[in-house]
């Protein structure tokens, strides 16, 4: 392995000899180097194998051939994650420069997409986490093929946007991807559960107009969201909560619990909107909404 990156070195050279035979062979290089970095993965050495892909990139740069160097920098960052996110980031991000100039949106999107997974693992900042999703969406939203995954990033932003307390900001995605939602006969199905999350957030705001106005604006977008087991339950939520009838608001949320299991994140947020009712306190004993 350390002999091939010798080789491969010499290849790079320069001189007398270079210029004789028409300087640096460049794509002799990459070879040589490339058979050292699938060597170093094989014995596990991470760090080895990320250098001999670095080198493979500078290869294919001096070639001209912006595709291979971002597909090496990405190959260097898969190596670097095992040992390292905020490294494999790194050659991460200069292989998202080359695609997104190359207008490879969609590759350039999921890349963001798996670093905004790997942070979102890590459980590190959630406002970067929000920032990379958000780049994808972006990136997303410029590829004709790419809308499914822009619809998964927008409500990653929504859920780590309401998490940073941007709760308008969150509503409003919510409420828009819902809207886009109802535009596909395939994702129609899937608008209520985006109307609830809003009708949560609007609960955990503390504001029972709002509620209120929200709930009639669904009704109004979605004909089906009313008869619905979601419109029924932000219904009586909004009910009791406008009534600051936390026993009705604790027994609705069982009752639908027993049927569809709340996740964690409605769940907290829902809490919230407890606590808005309680001012903080909890009548019906520790743990009252513990759902998940």
């Amino acid at each position: 392995m350390a002999e091939l990156m010798k080789q491969g070195d010499g290849k790079l050279q320069g001189g007398f000899l270079s210029k004789l035979f028409g300087g640096p062979r460049y794509d002799e290089a990459q070879d040589l180097f490339q058979q050292a970095a699938n060597q170093f993965k094989l014995q596990k050495e991470w760090d080895r194998a990320a250098e001999a892909f670095a080198q493979c990139a500078y290869c294919a740069q001096k070639s001209g051939s912006a595709n291979d160097e971002a597909n090496f920098y990405n190959e260097a960052g898969n190596v670097l994650k095992k040992i390292s996110t905020q490294r494999a980031c790194e050659q991460y991000e200069k292989a998202i420069v080359l695609q997104g100039n190359g207008g490879k949106f969609q590759q350039a999107g999921k890349l963001l997409m798996q670093i905004a997974e790997l942070y979102e693992a890590e459980s590190l900042q959630s406002g970067q986490v929000k920032d990379y999703y958000k780049r994808a969406a972006e990136m997303f939203e410029l590829d004709e093929h790419g809308k499914s995954n822009l619809t998964k990033c927008n409500l990653k932003v929504a859920e780590f946007a309401a998490k940073d307390g941007e709760l308008q900001e969150a509503i409003r995605i919510y409420e828009s991807e819902g809207e886009k939602a109802l535009g596909n006969n395939l994702l129609q199905f899937g608008a209520k559960d985006k109307f609830l999350c809003a009708g949560i957030l609007h609960l955990a705001e503390g504001d029972s107009v709002s509620v209120n106005l929200a709930l009639e604006k669904y009704r109004s977008m979605d004909p089906r969201f009313e008869s619905s087991r979601e419109g029924e339950l932000l219904a009586n939520l909004a009910a009791a909560f406008e009534q600051s009838d936390v026993e009705m608001f604790t027994d609705k949320l069982f009752e639908f619990d027993s049927i569809t299991k709340l996740d964690a994140w409605k769940t907290h947020f829902l809490v919230k909107a407890k606590d808005n009712m309680t001012g903080g306190s909890d009548p019906l004993g520790a743990g009252g909404l513990d759902l998940t």
